[in-house]
């Protein structure tokens, strides 16, 4: 009896198999969240059947960030069921009368993988003893707080019997422990990822993904995939990384608090743009340019006198920084390499110095 247990249990937390091919389908104003329910677009772009429309006897949808797990029966006794990966590409398009691009949605890239039927069964009877299915979708429930950004959703659609229910959870992980549906529900998701392996066939349809391209899983965290000539300069790039990273805590430390010392009076200007600055090897300032996004253009200006104003106001301004940063000098930490960092001043005329090195 012992052998049997364990056998049931190697099975049901073996990894999955039966991965499909990579599929796309290009993106369509028509079925965005702005203008399609989540149901509609699940079967535009995925070609999942609408589970309030669904025939069988018993039929879940559960979407989670990235991934939709459909679990289904047409007799209530044999079980399937099958995972659908998502992410949509993202693109670039040119802003029109501006200088920037700015990304847009080109296609949904997915993927389906046939579940194990014995997992499938499993599971859906453990979200039924634990009574998941039959709690209130999150906004009847007394203080759920909605309120989060950015934060990940469980979403249950469930026709069983022919009859239709939809329970959407925003942010589970964050809510107040003393409410009663929590501590279920969070820990349903931890046995959908465990028992599914979700997090390990997700890496692996990233993987999958074409390289060069720009991704997102949640609509708002982009994800660039390198090229392997990309990927091969930023390994190489390592060693200067991390030396940079080693230094970095010692030179703000220092910059801030020799900043923090100085009386710096700005006349007649505001400096409110972001200017770049370059420490050369020998620890002394070496560069100061305004960035690319706060470059007076005269397309952009009110024309051509006010265009000028700009352009002296940030002449003026570069050579105040440059006043600020050349009593500054980085030359005893011997650098092997330069040194970026972004300077700015606020409407209150109060200095911002911020470090956009990736690392």
């Amino acid at each position: 009896m012992r052998r049997c247990l364990v056998f049931i249990l190697s099975i049901i937390l073996s990894p999955v198999v039966n991965s499909q091919e990579i599929l796309y389908k290009k993106t369509n104003k028509n079925y965005s969240w702005r203008t399609a329910t989540k149901s509609q677009i699940d079967s535009f772009y995925y070609g999942l059947e609408p589970i309030n429309s669904s025939k069988k006897k018993i039929h879940l949808r559960i979407s989670l960030t990235g991934q939709l797990i459909d679990l289904f029966s047409t007799d209530g006794v044999n079980y399937m069921g099958v995972l659908t990966n998502v992410i949509t590409e993202y693109g670039s398009e040119k802003v029109k009368g501006q200088d920037y691009e700015s990304n847009v949605a080109r296609q949904e890239v997915f993927q389906k993988i046939d579940l194990d039927k014995i997992k499938v069964k499993y599971v859906i009877d453990s979200l039924n003893s634990s009574k998941l299915l039959n709690f209130p979708t999150d906004s009847l429930i007394p203080n759920w707080n909605n309120n989060f950004l950015h934060c990940s959703y469980i979403h249950i659609q469930q026709k069983i019997n022919q009859k239709f229910k939809s329970q959407e959870y925003y942010c589970p992980w964050s809510q107040d422990d003393s409410l009663s549906f929590k501590s279920i529900i969070v820990d349903n998701h931890q046995l959908l990822k465990k028992v599914f392996h979700l997090d390990s066939l997700y890496s692996s349809f990233q993987n999958k993904l074409p390289k060069g391209k720009t991704y997102s899983r949640d609509g708002y965290r982009l994800m660039y995939k390198l090229t392997d000539k990309e990927s091969a300069g930023w390994n190489q790039d390592k060693p200067r990384r991390d030396y940079l990273k080693g230094i970095k805590d010692t030179v703000d430390n220092y910059l801030k608090s020799r900043l923090d010392n100085l009386d710096i009076e700005l006349v007649e200007i505001d400096c409110f743009e972001d200017y770049r600055l370059v420490f050369g090897k020998n620890g002394k300032i070496k560069k100061i340019r305004v960035s690319k996004y706060d470059k007076p253009k005269l397309k952009n200006s009110l024309g051509l006198k006010h265009f000028l104003e700009e352009k002296s106001e940030v002449r003026k301004c570069k050579r105040k920084i440059r006043e600020v940063f050349d009593e500054m000098d980085l030359s005893f930490l011997s650098l092997k390499h330069e040194i970026h960092r972004t300077f700015s001043f606020d409407h209150k005329k109060q200095f911002h110095l911020t470090d956009d090195t990736i690392y």
